[in-house]
């Protein structure tokens, strides 16, 4: 029992050291690259970017006073002790913005501003979703074990929750292109492109688990095997992982296996691409499901 109380302590503190260390990354991106241009993230922190902006706010203020009442509102529809795990990298988001603000710019051109700070900001955010925390009630990581969660369980919004937050994130843009100029809103929509496939390599890693629902198995297998180099994993509804001679060992019994046939498929970032498209030539009726840690996405 002691055993188990001193690891689950020291995993805590570790989550919390993640999640500190994001929040610092994250304000370096922010207040070092893209606000010395006004340039601003999307979320909760482009909407406090662009208020300080135009008052006399400092923008640690704002992100703690913006994120407080959406958080306190998804605890109330999900988990109940959120704001003890979102806190400590919110607190830490902020705080150092404060310090980092009276420093100046490391880069005076914007396009490398917005890659740098969208780089640093998505590193920020996506260590503490990987390590239980949030930065950014409205940010775009994906499957963040606080949002998702309560947001489904509480009201099942019609649209997924991604889409909710990639259309308040296009408002901010809009909002920021009416208040700071369409030349600005185009770096900024750069920096939060940045950011969010940042956070989502820090999240999930350079690969990604796809399972590829087919009826011609062996045609999407050999063209895997010669286009991509790729083995994949194929299992019916009886089990994972029965050998393919097994499986399928008279002609006339493969027209109803393969019906049920799935592939699995471990598939680098950057072949995601070419991955689609051979699955589509082998089999244009084939359904592509993208396994992630908090839920799967069909294609």
């Amino acid at each position: 029992m002691r055993k188990a109380f001193g690891a689950s302590g020291r995993n805590s503190k570790h989550a919390i050291l993640k999640s500190v260390i994001g929040g610092i990354a994250a304000s370096v991106g922010v207040e070092l690259f893209l606000h010395p241009h006004e340039l601003i993230a999307g979320g909760v922190t482009g909407i406090s970017g662009l208020v300080s902006f135009h008052t006399d706010n400092h923008f640690g203020m704002l992100l703690v006073l913006f994120n407080l009442p959406l958080l306190f509102f998804y605890s109330l529809l999900g988990r109940k002790k959120i704001l003890l795990q979102v806190l400590p990298g919110l607190l830490a988001f902020a705080g150092s913005a404060f310090l980092l603000a009276p420093l100046p710019a490391v880069s005076g051109e914007p396009v490398i501003a917005a890659l740098a700070g969208g780089l640093c900001l998505g590193f920020g955010g996506g260590l503490a979703v990987k390590s239980g925390g949030l930065l950014d009630a409205l940010g775009l990581e994906k499957y963040d074990r606080i949002r998702s969660a309560g947001i489904q369980a509480g009201i099942r919004p019609a649209i997924s929750v991604e889409r909710l937050l990639l259309l308040c994130h296009a408002l901010v843009l809009v909002t920021a292109g009416a208040a700071l100029g369409w030349e600005r809103t185009l770096y900024s929509s750069f920096a939060c492109l940045a950011a969010y496939e940042t956070a989502g390599i820090v999240i999930f890693g350079f690969r990604r688990l796809a399972g590829v629902t087919t009826a011609n198995p062996r045609q999407v297998e050999a063209e895997m095997k010669s286009r991509l180099r790729l083995e994949g994993l194929a299992w019916n509804d009886a089990g994972i992982g029965h050998d393919r001679d097994h499986e399928i060992d008279r002609d006339s019994d493969y027209a109803r296996v393969s019906a049920q046939t799935r592939l699995i498929y471990s598939v680098h970032l950057l072949d995601v691409p070419r991955f689609k498209a051979v699955v589509r030539k082998a089999d244009p009726q084939a359904e592509i499901v993208w396994v992630e840690r908090s839920g799967m996405k069909q294609e």
